[in-house]
């Protein structure tokens, strides 16, 4: 993983100030986390899919006895795709690691988590925190990106993400046990307000519209019709990073994206100190660099060769 180590050292190979004698360490820094917000805000490379009845966190409220062998974690109820590991110790579960917090688990359903060893063990018992920031209510219309960044401070799988600034696809749950899911026609906003706003009847039903109304801390998307039941809600979001202040600070931008940032940053500081030939250098080999990542992430697609066969 690329830390602020590694930016701080390219930084000072790019502006050839080793020593920190021309760019101070704090000048240095704020101009790497000014470039990473600018790649994160261009590309959107910084994705966190978010999904109501989430599980957030499991912890052990009884460790039971009699365990042997590997420990395995199941879950039960409305969500789907939960799931966690678990240690055993003395004879009970010792420690318990949520690696896939699912979707779904929505509040008034039951969720039971059971773990078996691999020959004998009973009577664990765990305690579920599920989000349902993402979950709609019936009648309501609107609901805020803030709404996402509740479910993104809650889990703790993704790491290094600040907050949502859009969004990208949504999807909603259909039916007993979210037997479907599938994604909302997205319009503008005034084709939104224009077409589907102005029915004030309060038809509500399975939402299959949506539109995106500003963006970031204020941003927030609308649902036509309105909700007529509790439907958990997936929102592809892309997203901002946190500010590097350590090393072990985590960095949530993917490779390839985070080989411009040290180009822009030393684009920012030549600029500052008003070189700017050499700041007009260091811009071109930054959009050069932004330029390459979106190839090398798409990657090869395959067609069907087989069309309608199957």
């Amino acid at each position: 993983m690329t830390t602020l180590t590694d930016y701080q050292t390219e930084f000072q190979e790019l502006v050839h100030d080793p020593n920190n004698t021309y760019y101070s360490v704090t000048d240095m820094n704020n101009y790497i986390n000014r470039a990473r917000l600018r790649i994160a805000a261009r590309s959107q490379c910084v994705r966190f899919l978010a999904s109501g009845g989430t599980i957030t966190a499991l912890s052990i409220n009884s460790p039971g006895s009699g365990y042997a062998g590997t420990a395995t974690v199941s879950f039960s109820g409305s969500g789907q795709q939960a799931a966690a590991s678990a240690t055993i110790g003395g004879g009970a579960i010792a420690t318990v690691t949520l690696t896939n917090g699912g979707w779904g688990y929505i509040t008034g359903t039951t969720t039971t988590v059971t773990a078996i060893g691999s020959t004998s063990g009973s009577n664990a018992t765990f305690t579920t925190t599920i989000d349902n920031s993402l979950t709609t209510i019936p009648g309501q219309e609107v609901y805020q990106f803030s709404s996402a960044n509740t479910l993104l401070a809650a889990q703790s799988i993704f790491t290094g993400i600040a907050s949502v600034e859009g969004v990208i696809s949504v999807a909603i749950a259909w039916g007993a046990n979210a037997a479907m899911k599938p994604m909302m026609m997205e319009v503008i906003w005034s084709e939104f307000q224009a077409y589907y706003r102005s029915y004030n009847t309060g038809l509500q039903n399975y939402p299959t519209i949506w539109s995106k109304y500003g963006q970031g801390v204020n941003g927030s998307i609308y649902v036509w019709p309105l909700p007529s039941q509790a439907s958990q809600m997936d929102w592809d979001c892309w997203c901002l990073p946190v500010n590097l202040t350590s090393s072990s600070t985590p960095e949530a931008i993917p490779y390839p994206f985070i080989t411009p940032v040290a180009y822009y940053a030393a684009y920012l500081a030549f600029f500052n100190a008003q070189r700017f030939e050499d700041a007009d250098k260091m811009k071109a080999e930054y959009e050069q660099k932004l330029e390459e990542c979106p190839p090398m992430t798409t990657g090869a697609f395959m067609g069907n060769y087989y069309e309608g066969d199957y």
